[in-house]
């Protein structure tokens, strides 16, 4: 089970308290998982610094893996390889790493903070109050122990995604709207 996390390493992106609940799933016979981190590690050095020391303290070191900052195509080829996204993000002003999760067919976790609860459709995948380690936790049980569900979530992501304009039309039709200004 691979997991993917895009994001950067900040405190509001919430990496903490997604390694605090897959912490709490090594206690239990459960599929194998790995996490794996593509986001800079350098805007925030410190809180990555933090995150990665607590990847290790919670004895996670193993089964996260910190990539940093790919180019496009190793990004697309993380999200080709995932069976789930998950973000934690404490706030999140669109959320443009569910909409390419969406677009690549995947199944998202993610927190409902800020436009996220409008940016994920309920059939691509499932939310969590921002900030629940228990509620993520569970969500992230569930989520890799039922391949069967993972694949229905896969199926609204991929559905949805197919509704999601490309970024030519959505660059035409940002520049149609400031055409349009006086």
């Amino acid at each position: 089970m691979r997991l993917l996390c895009v994001a950067t390493v900040t405190p509001r992106k919430g990496h903490a308290l997604l390694l605090q609940a897959l912490a709490g799933l090594q206690r239990r016979p459960f599929p194998s998982w790995q996490l794996h981190c593509v986001g800079s590690l350098t805007r925030d050095a410190g809180t990555a610094a933090r995150v990665q020391a607590l990847a290790r303290e919670l004895a996670l070191a193993g089964r996260v893996v910190w990539h940093g900052e790919v180019d496009a195509a190793a990004l697309q080829a993380h999200y080709a390889a995932a069976d789930l996204l998950v973000l934690a993000s404490l706030h999140e002003g669109y959320g443009m790493v569910v909409a390419e999760a969406l677009a690549a067919g995947l199944p998202v976790l993610a927190s409902d903070a800020g436009a996220l609860a409008q940016t994920l459709p309920a059939q691509a995948g499932w939310r969590v109050p921002p900030g629940d380690v228990p509620a993520l936790q569970a969500a992230l049980q569930r989520l890799i122990g039922d391949p069967a569900l993972r694949e229905q979530l896969a199926a609204g992501a991929r559905e949805a995604g197919r509704r999601l304009p490309d970024w030519p039309t959505q660059a035409a039709r940002f520049a149609a709207v400031l055409d349009a200004l006086p």
